[in-house]
Parts: structure tokens; sequence; C-alpha cells
């Protein structure tokens, strides 16, 4: 299935199985046309100490959306707190490679190997 660039995306927030751990899951391609929600809830999660994002229904995401990944990516690390993205597939792993963010940016292939390492 084809998806365009302004459909609308669904973001969910779900407990881990871990107390400190929450999980921010997308569905849907991550851009400049929806990721604002996407922006704001995870700024909203300042005080968790570890914030996973399942990528698993995301097909693909544009420079804008990458930005802000980087954008958690500095601010949690400041905060020093942890997060990962889990379940990021081949095309956006690619996207991540080209930009050269993949040598920062926290990635783990699920939640559960995430949560194992970040949660201890």
């Amino acid at each position: 299935m084809e998806h365009h660039p302004t459909q609308k995306v669904h973001i969910e927030l779900s407990a881990g199985t871990r107390d400190s751990v929450q999980i921010i899951t997308v569905h849907g391609p991550l851009t400049i046309h929806n990721f604002f929600d996407f922006q704001d809830l995870t700024r909203q999660q300042s005080q968790t100490p570890v914030l996973l994002i399942d990528f698993t229904d995301v097909p693909y995401l544009d420079s804008a959306a990458l930005g802000s990944l980087v954008g958690i990516h500095v601010s949690r690390g400041k905060a020093n707190q942890k997060y990962a993205l889990v379940n990021v597939n081949e095309r956006i792993q690619r996207m991540f490679t080209m930009t050269g963010v993949e040598q920062f940016l926290v990635l783990y292939e699920n939640v559960a190997a995430a949560e194992a390492a970040l949660s201890s």
C-alpha cells in the first residue's frame, strides 16, 4: 500500500513492562505535515527515565521528522535520560546511514531488547 505524505499519523503512548519505561508507538508516515503531535508528545515525556519510540508501522519519514528525532537525541542527552528507536525498517535505516545520524541515534531491534538494555 502506497502512503501519501499528508496522510494522518496515529500516535499512542503506553507503559513499558518496567516502571521507568514509556513507549510511543507511531502508525503511518512521519512527515512535516503531521509530526507536530509526535514532537509535542515526546516533549511531554521529559520526566520519563526511558522513552522508546516504536516505528513498526512507520513506512517512511522525511527530513523534518528526522530533525525531530535528532532533537529527541539532544534533549534527552542533556537531561541525562535514555531513549531508543525500535523496530525501524530498512528504508528508514538507510536514511539514517545516508545522513550520518546512525552514528549517534540509539536503535534497538525491538521493544524487549531496548527495555532490557536501557532500564537496568
